[in-house]
């Protein structure tokens, strides 16, 4: 009999230590888990919509660091409530695969079209008359920044795809140009100085990012994008041909479907969700430590933003 019980108690305190593992069920669970991105733009927004859940409908949450492919697969599961930043480009196989085929995760527009191109100070293009590429043709040598009077542009790191993909673009735009390969750190620098010594520069970036709050910039307008106009191969230049704008991208927030019965209020909150990329912008400039502008954590650019915009904030509650 004691050896029965004694098999009991095990058993029992196996069971005691399986649920203190795993943490309280999903259907039980009463927070909400947003899954965070590596880059800054999805942090600070982590921290909007955990500081509006938690200080506007008293719904606690938690924001916990996932890749793309853990998070769909939590919020299939109901493990994970939210997807905070989903680039359409780079999750099209997950969007598929859970919103449209499983259909256990819904999507939401977070902010459209978000852009990568060239970009100059707006002092340059006014001062050079550049608007589109086509103007940039016999300009190129005032773009010189490594005084070898050739014309320079900045298309990332050599390690990114990108650094590449600007090579091939120069060489079909048939510019003069030379893609400089140096480090973003550094590349920040140079621009940072040339803008305080109005030198007209040229260079790849996107946004959201903090520059577009910081800088006065123009993107330079290239021709649409079209799947004709755009084929880049990997390390063969010469199979490339690129004469197009890289593809704008639409950003969403993903949730699991399994939130709507669970906690409506917040379910309802995520449906009505939108925010300018302009605002993305200002958040990211927030937290990033510029001059005049002391850099806060994104907890607290988080409230003060949400201090600040009351008419975007009831949008989402109402």
């Amino acid at each position: 009999m004691s050896q029965f019980k004694k098999s009991i108690r095990v058993v029992i305190l196996t069971i005691a230590s399986i649920v203190f593992a795993l943490g309280t069920s999903w259907a039980a669970r009463k927070n909400v888990i947003i899954a965070e991105q590596s880059w800054t733009g999805s942090a600070v927004i982590c921290q909007v919509m955990k500081h509006v859940l938690e200080n506007k409908l008293d719904i606690p949450a938690k924001v916990t660091p996932l890749s793309g492919a853990v998070a769909w697969v939590g919020m299939d599961k109901g493990d994970v409530d939210i997807f905070s930043d989903i680039w359409e480009t780079a999750e099209i196989a997950g969007i598929e695969k859970y919103t449209k085929e499983k259909k256990s995760c819904e999507v939401v527009l977070s902010y459209p079209n978000a852009p990568q191109g060239w970009y100059i100070p707006r002092f340059a293009a006014e001062k050079l008359g550049i608007k589109t590429i086509a103007d940039l043709k016999g300009k190129e040598k005032f773009f010189d920044i490594d005084a070898n009077g050739k014309g320079d542009i900045w298309g990332g790191p050599t390690s990114w795809k990108v650094n590449e993909i600007t090579s091939v673009k120069v060489r079909d735009y048939g510019l003069d140009l030379e893609t400089l390969g140096v480090e973003q750190w550094a590349w920040l620098a140079t621009l940072k100085s040339a803008i305080l010594k109005k030198q007209p520069v040229i260079f790849y970036y996107w946004e959201p990012e903090w520059l577009f709050t910081e800088y006065d910039l123009v993107k330079i307008q290239e021709p649409a994008y079209e799947d004709a106009k755009w084929k880049f191969v990997q390390g063969k230049p010469d199979q490339s041909k690129i004469t197009c704008e890289i593809q704008p991208t639409n950003v969403w927030v993903g949730m699991s479907k399994k939130m709507e019965t669970r906690l409506p209020k917040a379910y309802k909150f995520f449906k009505n969700w939108s925010i300018p990329i302009g605002e993305v912008n200002n958040l990211i400039s927030m937290v990033t430590d510029l001059p005049g502008n002391p850099k806060m954590s994104s907890a607290d650019a988080a409230k003060k933003w949400v201090d600040a915009h009351p008419d975007i904030v009831n949008a989402w509650l109402k």
